[in-house]
């Protein structure tokens, strides 16, 4: 039987945790001698580590119908390089993406496996606006054309399957976080017990503010205590004249998109997570496996599955609630500032928790290894063949 070759196909390689995710499948496929072609949609403005080919010049800068028109174009474009590496399967990842490969099948005459990797909840596009609008509408026309959906957490599977009709075809394959190095990072970094780090892309979604407004309060209690904020996004200047008007501009360190946060957060004190919904949760697999300790927002999907494993991921704090200690972290009902201050002020205090959680976080982690993810890429891409 010839050996299957697959294709992996993502918007761009830029910064990001489904970019970070997908290199490091990839990566990792390919140390398994697999037929791996890793394509994107437009070019990134960085050469990755990774070999990759792009379908256009379009820069990730582009409008929203500028690239809502082009999905056609790019359409035709991956069914001919399907046909030109005789690929079997191709594998998505985000809504670009997602769409072009089930277009290529249902318009390029390509006969591809089509196989698509959900990174967020799906339900939250009805309420984002005209682009969030089209989204939904895309997705419930192409997503049930797909012969797999998978997403990174199980609440999101649970949800895209209930949402869209999609039965068994609707499964769940995890983010590969890179643990082995965090944790190696860990174990060399002394501890920074006056530090706490958010990490992700400064869009409204990910609730900063929350972080920077807890944080104010506990500034005044902990003269000694910074925060880092790393990434970049189109709220990070509303978030600078947040932290200057509580008067804690020159405690919060503003770092920018960063390429290797692991050496970031090994050492400090404490990750906050204060999301509004997630896909899964990358960033807080990856403080884990640094051996930091997490507080997070008990958002849909991905915190409570990480933290909480054997409780229901479907069951949320409600909004009046107090925060809640874990088996791997601390979680605290979304937006609501005072159980996040509340949450960090105990890590902060309790040495005897903080120790705990950090020798707990990179056994977690571990459940999410690139090893153990790997294993599942391998079933979904190379069902016949795999091990």
């Amino acid at each position: 039987m010839p050996s299957t070759t697959a294709i992996v196909l993502i918007n761009s390689l830029e910064v990001g945790g489904a970019e970070r995710a997908v290199q490091a499948a990839v990566a990792e496929l390919r140390r398994r001698h697999r037929q791996v072609h890793l394509v994107c949609l437009e070019p990134p403005t960085a050469a990755p580590a990774l070999p990759f080919r792009a379908l256009s010049r379009m820069r990730g800068s582009a409008g929203g119908f500028v690239k809502l028109a082009a999905l056609p174009v790019l359409a035709l474009r991956l069914s001919r390089f399907v046909s030109a590496v005789d690929a079997d399967v191709v594998m998505s990842h985000l809504f670009r993406a997602n769409f072009v490969n089930v277009l290529a099948r249902q318009w390029g005459g390509s006969r591809h496996r089509v196989i698509l990797v959900n990174h967020t909840r799906l339900s939250r596009l009805r309420t984002e606006g005209l682009q969030g609008r089209i989204n939904w509408a895309l997705s419930r026309w192409l997503y049930p054309r797909a012969d797999v959906v998978a997403s990174v957490s199980t609440g999101a599977a649970a949800e895209s399957a209930r949402l869209l009709g999609l039965g068994e075809r609707a499964v769940v394959l995890h983010d590969p976080i890179e643990a082995a190095t965090a944790g190696t990072e860990a174990s060399a970094t002394p501890e920074q017990p006056g530090i706490l780090v958010c990490m992700g892309r400064m869009v409204a979604l990910k609730r900063f503010q929350d972080a920077i407004c807890a944080f104010a309060r506990l500034a005044a209690r902990r003269p000694g205590l910074r925060l880092r904020l790393v990434g970049d996004g189109p709220q990070r200047t509303a978030l600078e004249q947040l932290a200057a008007r509580l008067a804690v501009a020159d405690r919060v360190d503003f770092l920018g998109t960063v390429d290797n946060p692991g050496g970031l957060l090994a050492g400090s004190a404490a990750f906050i997570s204060s999301s509004e919904t997630e896909g899964f949760g990358m960033a807080i697999v990856e403080a884990l496996a640094a051996g930091v300790p997490v507080v997070a927002s008990d958002c849909a999907f991905g915190p409570r599955e990480i933290l909480s494993p054997g409780s229901d991921p479907s069951r949320l704090l409600e909004a009046e609630a107090d925060f809640e200690v874990a088996e791997f972290g601390l979680l605290y009902p979304v937006g609501s500032v005072d159980a996040l201050e509340r949450a960090l002020w105990r890590i902060l205090c309790d040495d005897r928790l903080r120790a705990g959680l950090s020798r707990g976080g990179p056994s977690r982690a571990a459940d999410f290894s690139v090893t153990r993810a790997g294993n599942e890429y391998e079933r979904l891409l190379f069902r016949a063949e795999a091990p």
